[in-house]
């Protein structure tokens, strides 16, 4: 899948083409947009970045210096911010060859608007590979992919990241060479954010978990576990603005699964499933992010291989009408993000170190290409308040 110098290049060299229609006159600063990388050289990639990313973003939607914030972290893949703005939280995803563990890094901003090295904990297994924040307890939740743990952190501003409070391990395999164990790929809280949902690629379920916000507990719903479709390969789940409907997206059959949440308000129950790939597509792709406008009206599902993003109409019901699929020019499109306006999209491309922006068209959904920029080894996109 890598692509050449060559075309590289081509990429690289049209940073500055801003040619569409932008989003207001205004050049203003207005949000960060942090970056999640690869370092290192590991098995399924090349890293060449430094550390974690930032751009500024400004109210066109155009990105600008470009800085590394924290090169403490060896792949810092996964990011996540507080709700305030003021904590930003790392994921270390490192295997034995690097250390005993993998790690959870915490930031903090400073007064003069930098960010702050504070401290890092023990993700109690290897290749942690994302992390959710509460968003009104001091709580960060964080899913490894190698080893089945689950943890739960709280953080302060006396004590930085904590201990982790609550540590779960999980177990299951199946038949399929990628699911030899558990492969926790999200904990990912629910609506009222008293559940914590973890898309296991590994034992190819969705474990549910009632989460304690006093004390950072979690204890598993066994009434509620979801089995997926055969070999599924559950990565990545998101929960509708309603907070009625879920959409899980499955790395190694390439769909979209649509949920109810059920009367109980913690389980879920299947409405339909769906491609994520043409259906003239014959090649070798794997689903990676999933994300939903803010309205809830459109799903859109980053396809590596296929190297697009798959739109989807939701329904009133939650059952997804396919739109069509927009190429991400560059190749392996991991993490992307929705502009908090709802009106652009960003897209890290892993392998050709690229980041592509679209302007995004509230009401049909549809995509035109903006921008695109340098980035190293991009894999997860961030938005922040400067």
């Amino acid at each position: 899948m890598r692509i050449t110098t060559l075309l590289l290049l081509v990429f690289f060299s049209l940073n500055t083409c801003k040619n569409e229609t932008p989003m207001t006159e205004s050049s203003a600063i207005d949000y960060e947009l942090f970056v999640g990388t690869y370092t290192k050289k590991e098995g399924h990639v090349d890293g060449k970045a430094e550390g974690i990313g930032r751009f500024k973003v400004d109210q066109t939607g155009a990105l600008s210096d470009f800085a590394v914030v924290g090169n403490q972290v060896i792949n810092p893949s996964y990011l996540q911010l507080s709700p305030d703005g003021q904590w930003l939280f790392a994921a270390s995803e490192t295997g034995p060859d690097v250390d005993t563990t993998g790690y959870v890094y915490a930031y903090r901003r400073g007064e003069d608007g930098n960010w702050d090295y504070v401290n890092r904990q023990s993700s109690h297994s290897f290749a942690p590979c994302y992390i959710s924040v509460h968003s009104s307890a001091p709580y960060v939740l964080v899913a490894n992919y190698v080893g089945g743990t689950v943890c739960a952190y709280r953080y302060s501003e006396a004590n930085g990241l904590e201990p982790a409070h609550s540590i779960i391990r999980l177990e299951g395999s199946t038949a399929h060479p990628r699911q030899e164990s558990s492969h926790p790929h999200a904990a990912v809280l629910g609506p009222d954010e008293k559940f914590c949902y973890v898309p296991d690629l590994g034992a190819n379920k969705i474990w549910i978990f009632a989460f304690d916000e006093t004390d950072g507990t979690l204890k598993l719903k066994e009434d509620a576990t979801v089995s997926v479709t055969a070999e599924a390969g559950p990565r990545h789940l998101i929960f509708h603005p309603n907070g009625k409907l879920a959409f899980l997206a499955s790395e190694l059959n390439n769909q979209v699964s649509a949920y109810r949440l059920g009367t109980d308000g913690y389980s879920l129950e299947l409405i339909a499933e769906y491609s994520t790939l043409p259906s003239d597509f014959t090649g070798e792709s794997y689903v990676a992010d999933i994300h939903l406008t803010p309205d809830g009206q459109h799903l859109y599902v980053s396809n590596r291989g296929h190297n697009s993003l798959a739109h989807f109409k939701v329904g009133t019901d939650g059952s997804l009408s396919t739109q069509g699929h927009y190429s991400v020019s560059g190749d392996f499109p991991r993490n992307f993000n929705i502009h908090p306006s709802g009106k652009l999209i960003y897209v890290a491309n892993q392998n050709s170190s690229n980041i592509v922006s679209f302007t995004l068209d509230p009401a049909s959904g549809k995509l035109s290409q903006l921008s695109n920029y340098e980035s190293p080894t991009p894999v997860c996109l961030q938005f922040g308040k400067p």
